[in-house]
């Protein structure tokens, strides 16, 4: 027996034996082996694959905490302090921005939902200051009763960016300042970020802030047939998404009353019972039939586009992170994706017939959010829209991911908000509204 050697490996055992004077006895040495082990072998190998999997799953657990705090948290830590000194050196343009939005602002500020304290909008009624008076929407006198205002101005709910992380309401503090000034009606909802939800929790956020939008605007000077739903970075991913998903829902909704009402008896009316009690749960009272259009700025639109993958990966968000914000759905949240994947070419149909008209904004020097990304969606929107009229693409040359809705506007340069103004104006039904020159919000710099 020297020359018998035993070799283990991770999954089985394996035994080779060698001798010099017989073949046969090698191969009946090996049949013992493996005959002798075969009563104890699946509860062994049950032990071993239990223990062989809590030995990987530490170690990926040991992997990923070393990544987080090696990699991912000074990566955080550097763009917080970038982010400070950006603050520090534009302090008298953020000085002006808080007092607008803690002072002077005609601002109110509301629950949507009920889960979270996160679940507000604050909600911009277009006013103006002449002197020491204040005066309501075009018509109207300026009163704090909110029963007094009842114009019909045209409405930009507008979700603003973050990250997914970091994402505020009183970002969207300079457009509503500028687009108010003009007689529209803003509503910024906030919403919960991650970790404390996953990114499909953040498009029920918006679905809800849309829904409250449609159901309470006219109390605030608002026409709920003229809303325009609006989004910056991850806050146009979310809102586009909420979009998607609204008529995707609605499809399958008419798919399964069509399907219901062929029963007969009580089928039929359990049926059409369930889809009441589905309708209940998902809360959908609007509809994207009833939105004017949509708009997106620096949005991230298309996710599985390997330069937004770098760009990730450079901001500290590896795929795994990226996937977990996602809740493990990243693929079901991905707009590109969900242009392409359609079961059927009738349902794909309805669907084009359910979009609003859409319009993207791009910086060209986005480095966050690169063109590409950009491109990539609205090449593929345009080859599949019903009337190619109905997108757009404006290109900002120089602008970086952050200057449409902050450096432009406190250096008052309102192109963003001129545009998106120029598309309200085209998509909704509202007359009289024309872009104020001459107001302090839309000519004059805060730094």
């Amino acid at each position: 027996h020297r020359n018998t050697e035993i070799l283990y490996n991770r999954k089985q055992l394996r035994i080779k034996v060698a001798r010099k004077s017989s073949k046969n006895w090698t191969f009946q040495m090996n049949q013992m082996l493996i005959n002798s082990t075969n009563h104890h072998g699946d509860e062994e190998a049950g032990q071993r694959n239990q223990i062989h999997s809590h030995q990987l799953y530490g170690r990926t657990m040991f992997s990923d905490i070393c990544r987080f705090i090696f990699v991912t948290l000074p990566l955080l830590l550097f763009s917080l302090l970038r982010l400070f000194l950006f603050v520090v050196c534009l302090l008298p343009g953020f000085l002006r921005f808080a007092w607008y939005y803690f002072i002077a602002s005609d601002r109110v500020s509301l629950n949507y939902g009920s889960e979270s304290f996160r679940q507000r909008v604050d909600v911009y009624r277009s006013c103006k200051q002449t002197g020491s008076q204040r005066e309501g929407l075009p018509g109207r006198e300026f009163n704090d009763s909110i029963e007094e205002y009842s114009s019909n101005a045209p409405v930009i709910v507008f979700c603003t960016g973050g990250a997914w992380m970091i994402g505020y309401k009183m970002w969207g503090a300079l457009l509503a300042r500028a687009v108010t000034a003009a007689g529209i009606v803003v509503v910024i909802p906030d919403m919960r970020n991650y970790p404390m939800v996953y990114i499909p929790d953040m498009v029920d956020d918006v679905d809800l802030a849309i829904n409250w939008t449609f159901e309470n605007i006219a109390q605030y000077g608002g026409d709920p047939t003229n809303i325009v739903v609006v989004g910056q970075s991850a806050g146009g991913h979310v809102a586009c998404m909420a979009i998607f998903r609204n008529i995707k829902r609605k499809i399958s909704r008419e798919s399964a009353v069509a399907a219901a009402k062929e029963l007969v008896g009580t089928e039929r009316e359990e049926g059409l019972k369930r889809i009441l009690e589905d309708d209940e749960k998902l809360n959908e009272g609007w509809s994207v039939s009833n939105l004017k259009g949509f708009a997106a700025i620096s949005s991230p639109l298309s996710l599985g586009s390997p330069i937004l993958a770098q760009s990730f990966r450079r901001q500290g968000f590896n795929d795994k992170m990226v996937h977990r914000m996602f809740g493990f759905k990243k693929d079901m949240y991905d707009p590109y994706l969900a242009l392409q994947n359609f079961p059927s070419v009738e349902e794909k149909e309805k669907f084009l017939k359910e979009l609003p008209p859409i319009a993207i904004y791009q910086g060209t020097e986005d480095k966050t959010v690169p063109l590409e990304v950009a491109e990539t969606f609205y090449r593929e929107l345009s080859q599949i829209v019903l009337d190619e009229n109905s997108v757009s693409f404006v290109p900002y040359i120089g602008w970086s991911h952050t200057d449409p809705i902050l450096e432009g506007p406190m250096d008052a340069d309102h192109r963003l908000h001129k545009d998106l103004f120029d598309n309200v104006n085209k998509w909704t039904t509202s007359p009289n509204l024309s872009w104020p020159n001459d107001h302090p919000s839309v000519n004059g710099r805060l730094c």
